[in-house]
């Protein structure tokens, strides 16, 4: 034997509420010819009626009755059910994950946690500063910071901010030792500053119009900060790729090959699935999105 439709039960209840049908149709946002089939499906169902019905009243028939009694406390905490969810996805709460690479996370953090604290307290945060590439399912992870272009996956993604501008930079004092390169492809005669744990680290990437060229990098020495590549650059050690405001941060660095400039970094979130996403999910990528836009670290210059 089927199972009762829930609408139909609701709709029942609904009546007995209001008492009548109209009453019943208005607060459910049906129509009264819709409320009457459901109500009808339910006593040809359970095989009685539960109404008495004249043209101007509704009243239980005594099976009804003992019928309300019974059903009316489920109705009535699936309502409440209903309406602590609401109340939920209004106010977050509960644990999150996430993790960003580590320069980013310095960069961004103390920004983008203090706000969300202050809007959301009962979220529990947990960051990991990780520069590899992490499994966020496997690893239970809800959330991850990552820096484009992006593998094919079947991860959702958000653009966080603006793309940022990437250039070639060294000191004046190097390049008059090594020369300055005119070409991608004078790279290899020099010493290459790399930032690693990139996908790219090792490969540099220039546009020229609309034409691309790569340049396989053999680095001189690689950290993972590009803090620190503009301070070695600016003590003469080399050339270093690093987007333009850690650059300007060293005033005694110069910007080489601006004819033949990398793609710029766009940084994205990405998380499992676009499907029931936690309340405290969709808060923080909506306050990433919003801290991202506004962050003056992460505008091109």
């Amino acid at each position: 034997m089927r199972g009762v439709d829930p609408n139909a039960v609701v709709a029942f209840t609904s009546v007995v509420a209001e008492k009548s049908f109209r009453g019943a149709a208005r607060a459910l946002g049906v129509s009264k010819s819709t409320l009457s089939e459901r109500v009808a499906l339910l006593e040809q169902h359970l095989g009685v009626r539960l109404l008495s019905r004249t043209t101007r009243s509704v009243a239980l028939t005594d099976i009804g009755a003992h019928y309300h009694r019974q059903v009316a406390p489920a109705i009535a905490a699936l309502s409440a059910a209903e309406g602590l969810i609401a109340d939920l996805a209004h106010h977050p709460s509960g644990r999150l994950r996430m993790t960003l690479p580590t320069e980013i996370g310095h960069d961004a953090l103390g920004d983008v946690l203090g706000e969300f604290a202050a809007r959301y307290p009962d979220v529990k945060v947990e960051v990991d500063l990780i520069d590899r590439q992490v499994k966020l399912v496997d690893e239970g992870y809800d959330l991850a910071v990552r820096v484009g272009p992006l593998a094919d996956s079947s991860l959702m993604t958000r653009r966080l901010g603006k793309p940022q501008q990437l250039g070639i930079y060294a000191s004046p004092v190097y390049l008059e030792r090594a020369g300055i390169p005119m070409r991608p492809r004078d790279l290899v005669q020099h010493r290459c500053l790399v930032m690693s744990g990139a996908a790219t680290s090792n490969v540099w990437t220039f546009r020229s119009g609309r034409r691309a060229t790569t340049v396989a990098i053999e680095p001189y020495l690689s950290v993972n900060s590009f803090r620190v590549l503009a301070t070695l650059a600016a003590r003469d050690l080399g050339i270093a790729r690093m987007p333009s405001r850690y650059a300007h941060a060293e005033a005694s660095l110069a910007e080489i090959l601006t004819t033949h400039a990398p793609p710029p970094r766009q940084l994205f979130a990405v998380y499992p699935s676009a499907r029931h996403l936690s309340s405290a999910l969709r808060a923080m990528l909506d306050v990433l999105s919003e801290r991202f836009e506004l962050a003056i670290w992460a505008q091109p210059r």
